[in-house]
């Protein structure tokens, strides 16, 4: 039977081991941070109409004047959605729509699904992501 301290040790060094673990978990956790050189970037849906890299970027589309917006548009109900953060993201869409319609939506839907502020990506499930 091994005794308690025999588990921990390496050759009778236990600080060895430590570090020898410590630097297999450190070199797993950078390597799982970094792309993998061989596969392709990821897509997002937005991608085919965000705009190309720039100096300084477009602002999407916005109300200034959260009074032009109105009549707000109905947006989806949150409990539809699994998702907490979905949940989170519609019942703020519904609670205050006047804020979201001030707000641009930098997934640059405007230009790609005639999107006029933030609030409206939550009139379907469009934000949901």
């Amino acid at each position: 039977m091994m005794r308690k301290n025999e588990l921990f040790k390496f050759s009778g060094r236990p600080h060895l081991a430590a570090a020898l673990l410590g630097f297999v978990m450190t070199a797993a956790a950078f390597s799982a941070c970094q792309p993998a050189s061989d596969q392709a970037p990821q897509a997002t849906p937005h991608a085919s109409h965000a705009p190309a890299a720039a100096s300084t970027p477009r602002v999407p589309a916005y109300h200034a004047d959260p009074e032009k917006a109105r009549p707000f548009p109905l947006t989806l109900d949150p409990a539809q959605f699994s998702a907490s953060y979905a949940k989170r993201a519609y019942q703020i869409a519904k609670d205050i729509p006047e804020v979201l319609a001030q707000q641009p939506c930098y997934c640059y839907c405007d230009s790609g699904f005639g999107h006029d502020s933030l609030l409206e990506c939550h009139i379907d499930d469009h934000s949901a992501g």
